[in-house]
């Protein structure tokens, strides 16, 4: 065996060397024919550069000849019938013979093609340096043409000399000194004169120029003194008004500001019977109790005294529109259509209200007593004194006056005449000048016959005025506060004063990160059980103002909506829950919601009066412990395998709280009571 595989080795050791040999041998020739074919197309080359294209058509057309010859000489032969070997040699021989002057063609083709390309890059570079020579010649141009341009400017230059008017040659030589002048060089040089003559100019326009100043000076000197003089003049009218201007404290000290007292009782002499009434109780309420109150009419005289003469003719104009539309029928659409207009004409006529009015400044809010003359109703809007860039206006006057006393909204007229004078149009415009509330008309001496709509029991009182006012007062106050809790609830802000934190623990981990104002529409849309809660409660929306708060623990989401009743903080605000947190939770399907809902908006009698205002505020910081306590509960409960609304492996939150006891009854409430001494939080 082993004989045999020596003998294998050994023929395959061959068969590897004779591969070898045989691949030696290709890239050997290869090498051979590129050398020879890089020898050939130098000698070809070389052959363009020897002969011209004129020697290569000669050689190309005798070529052709030979070729043709051939041609011939082979169809004789082959038409000639013979078939023996010497023709058949022949034949062949011609064969050869031919194909060598194909051979011969090629080479031309290839010359032929070697010297169009020599030619081209010839005619290229002979055209490169033409583009350049052409470009020289064009940047040559345009130097000749700005030179040209130069020249043309200096030749056209206009010195400023020439605009100047020089004295004439006579009077220069008769004034100018002889250093300016220098007869004997400026006679036979012109150039030279005209530098005398413009040197003398110049002589004589610093000196005019020095005069000019010192007139200047003086003028400026007496301009002084006029204005000193009209200053004082003008000083004697602050003076004089300043001597009056003093006298005015002491009328103000003694109670007797005469001009505006007087301008008052001209103004009082011009209003209508229930604004004067009004006016006259309010103002004597304010002699009498309370004198930071403060009162005005306001209006023009000159309008006040032609009002009467206008509204009568005015009447008349609108009476005689409708008794017109309702003879004229002729045609019934135009009827129709003048009886439209006539309607249109009238409603506004019924909302013409007096032009004057009366103006109640409490605290910082200025009440306007306005009376519509044909509804015979007072109308009252209000608005801030100022503007408080940090404080949101419209918060401040959104409702403000409404429900100052019970089912008192002003959104209809009292009056029950207005019922039946185009009531559609009436009572939705109303508003747009004011609203009729129900204390207004009774502070204006109108109680419509004995009988108004909705009467509240506090009119009975014959302390009227005071309770109105004070009412106002309160009302007013805590309008400023709330909107300044409004300000930093939108900030995130849950800041309570050090009574009222202790009732809390010192982290929560819940954040409050959105507040925002809403309205009924939006509120119900959102929560389908408000609509209920609100007809349980016998609340009216038209005394609410609605908002929507978002607080968040990382993934969990407690959604609130607000509802603020318009007295706050003296009753305080109902909220509406709803929880996202492995799945949506409210109080129709969830305990704890409804849990936590009680205890929210039931439990607001903890804090001291001083600090009612803080109602909200304590309410939203209840929110964002019991989110911690839910999410944290719930945790434990999936750890002990008590129930829990996770359904991952591991619980999101940590324990951070201490709670003995984590559910209590057969409702598995959840401990709210935080003991500050023990930190624990226990049941109720």
């Amino acid at each position: 065996m082993s004989k045999i595989s020596k003998r294998i080795e050994s023929e395959s050791v061959k068969q590897d060397t004779k591969k070898n040999k045989n691949e030696l041998s290709i890239l050997a020739v290869a090498n051979k024919v590129k050398e020879s074919s890089k020898n050939f197309m130098e000698i070809e080359e070389k052959e363009v550069e020897s002969r011209t294209g004129e020697n290569d058509l000669k050689m190309f057309k005798e070529t052709c000849s030979e070729v043709r010859r051939l041609m011939t000489d082979i169809l004789k032969l082959k038409v000639s019938g013979k078939t023996d070997e010497e023709t058949k040699k022949k034949i062949m021989e011609k064969r050869v013979e031919a194909s060598l002057l194909f051979v011969t063609l090629k080479k031309l083709n290839r010359i032929d093609k070697l010297r169009l390309k020599k030619a081209r890059d010839t005619t290229h570079d002979a055209k490169q340096r033409v583009d350049s020579f052409h470009l020289q010649l064009e940047n040559l141009l345009y130097e000749v043409f700005h030179l040209k341009k130069e020249v043309d400017k200096c030749l056209e230059f206009k010195s400023k000399d020439e605009d100047i008017e020089l004295v004439p040659v006579e009077e220069f030589y008769q004034e100018a000194p002889p250093s300016i002048s220098k007869t004997e060089l400026t006679k036979s040089n012109q150039h030279k004169l005209t530098l005398a003559r413009l040197e003398w100019e110049f002589e004589q326009r610093k000196r005019l120029s020095e005069q000019c100043r010192n007139l200047e000076q003086n003028r400026e000197k007496a301009s002084n003194e006029i204005a000193q003089k009209q200053k004082q003049l003008e000083s004697l009218l602050p003076r004089l008004n300043s001597i009056l201007e003093s006298t005015r404290p002491l009328q103000e000290e003694f109670n007797l500001p005469v001009e505006r007292i007087k301008f008052q009782k001209e103004l009082a002499l011009l209003l209508p019977d229930p604004l004067y009434i009004l006016y006259s109780q309010i103002k004597a309420f304010i002699e009498a109790c309370d004198p930071s109150l403060q009162i005005s009419i306001e209006g023009g005289m000159e309008d006040a005294l032609n009002f009467g003469s206008k509204n009568k003719t005015g009447l008349d104009e609108i009476l005689e529109d409708v008794d017109s539309a309702e003879s004229d029928m002729e045609a019934e659409y135009e009827t129709n259509k003048r009886t439209v207009t006539s309607n249109k004409m009238k409603t506004d006529w019924q909302l013409t209200r007096h032009p004057l009015r009366i103006q109640l400044t409490v605290e910082r809010v200025v009440i306007n007593f306005a009376y519509l003359i044909t509804l015979n109703i007072v109308v009252v809007d209000c608005k801030p004194l100022q503007r408080d860039n940090g404080i949101d206006q419209h918060c401040i006057i959104d409702n403000l006056l409404s429900e100052i006393f019970p089912n008192d909204h002003g959104d209809e007229s009292p009056n029950w005449v207005n019922c039946f004078q185009a009531r559609s149009m009436v009572n939705g415009k109303i508003n747009e000048q004011g609203k009729p509330y129900l204390w207004a008309q009774r502070l204006a001496g109108l109680d419509f016959n004995g009988v108004v709509k909705s009467t509240p029991q506090t009119f009975i009182n014959t302390e009227f005025v005071e309770s109105v006012v004070v009412a106002l007062k309160n009302r007013i106050n805590y309008r400023f506060q709330f909107v300044k809790v409004l300000h930093l609830l939108e900030k995130g802000e849950l800041n309570l004063n050090q009574d009222s934190n202790a009732a809390f623990p010192a982290t929560i981990y819940s954040r409050l990160v959105s507040w925002a104002p809403s309205s009924y529409e939006e509120c119900i849309v959102t929560s389908k059980n408000l609509d209920q809660l609100l007809n349980f409660l016998e609340i009216n929306p038209k005394a609410l103002m609605f908002f929507k708060a978002s607080i968040e623990r990382e993934s969990a989401k407690l959604l609130a909506i607000f509802v603020v009743p318009v007295d706050y903080p003296n009753s305080a605000p109902i909220c509406s829950l709803e929880l996202l947190w492995n799945g949506k939770h409210t109080r129709e399907n969830s305990e704890i919601i409804r849990g936590i809902e009680a205890e929210v908006n039931v439990s607001i009698n903890e804090l001291p009066p001083q600090h009612k205002i803080d109602i909200l505020i304590v309410q939203l910081k209840k929110l964002t412990l019991h989110l911690d306590l839910i999410t944290e509960i719930d945790g434990q409960l999936m750890k002990r395998g008590g129930g829990s609304w996770q359904s991952q492996a591991k619980p999101e939150f940590s324990a951070e709280k201490m709670i003995p006891q984590l559910i209590k009854g057969h409702d598995r409430t959840f401990p709210t009571k935080y003991d500050a001494g023990s930190g624990f939080f226990l049941h109720q």
